[in-house]
């Protein structure tokens, strides 16, 4: 799969959990918003950035935390902003899934994901 099917699995992923869990998914119309999809939960409307997280050398999956874009003249990566969306949501390609707090992470270039440190964050 390329980058871009990984994405379209984590995010088909994610919406599953979120209505499993009983919220309701709101999808925006096109790619402009730092945020993949919006979840209802009865209180506030809360933004998720999606992302899948490859399989690195020694079991640990991890994934970029920046918006990349350009063309073949011009490549660009920045980082979110701290308000950027509410939750950060991560499927691994051993397929667990972890929906952890924005405001919980405090490196914000790439998240490596392991069992230990996020547990608690597994749905």
């Amino acid at each position: 799969m390329n980058s871009k099917q990984k994405g379209s699995v984590a995010v088909a992923q994610c919406i599953a959990k979120l209505y499993k869990l009983g919220y309701e998914v709101l999808l925006p119309i096109g790619d402009r918003n730092p945020y993949d999809l919006v979840f209802d939960d009865g209180k506030k409307l809360n933004k998720v950035q999606v992302k899948f997280a490859g399989k690195r050398s020694r079991g640990s999956y991890r994934a970029g935390l920046r918006i990349t874009g350009g063309n073949q003249s011009y490549n660009y990566a920045k980082k979110y902003k701290s308000d950027a969306f509410d939750y950060l949501f991560v499927y691994s390609e051993e397929g667990k899934s972890y929906l952890i707090n924005w405001k919980k992470i405090g490196i914000r270039n790439e998240i490596t994901i392991n069992d230990k440190k996020y547990s608690k964050y597994l749905v």
